[in-house]
């Protein structure tokens, strides 16, 4: 039972998650197309859930493609969020200083 429990939160969650990003191109947002294997990869989790009622290891082999595809959509955005977290963020006075020294 606790298998269909966390399929189905992290299914109807993610797919949640990912059908208002999708909404939101109906207003002219821009849209990711994997944003729709994402949408697909929480479908799946969905159907394992119901898979894990009765064959569990056949619900387990459907939930793992599934999250394999909804990380090619939180995969990227996760990293990106770490790199922009620890970057240093770039000092224009210095730029300028620097560009400005050049010119004599």
């Amino acid at each position: 039972m606790l298998p269909f429990i966390i399929y189905f939160v992290a299914g109807a969650v993610t797919g949640f998650h990912v059908y208002t990003l999708l909404s939101l191109a109906a207003y002219g947002a821009s849209f990711n197309a994997l944003e729709f294997v994402s949408l697909l990869g929480s479908l799946g989790l969905l159907i394992a859930a119901y898979v894990s009622l009765f064959k569990p290891v056949a619900a387990a082999r459907i939930a793992l493609i599934a999250a394999l595809a909804m990380w090619c959509f939180y995969g990227p955005a996760v990293a990106r969020t770490i790199q922009t977290r620890f970057a240093r963020p770039a000092v224009v006075s210095e730029l300028i200083q620097w560009s400005a020294d050049l010119r004599f």
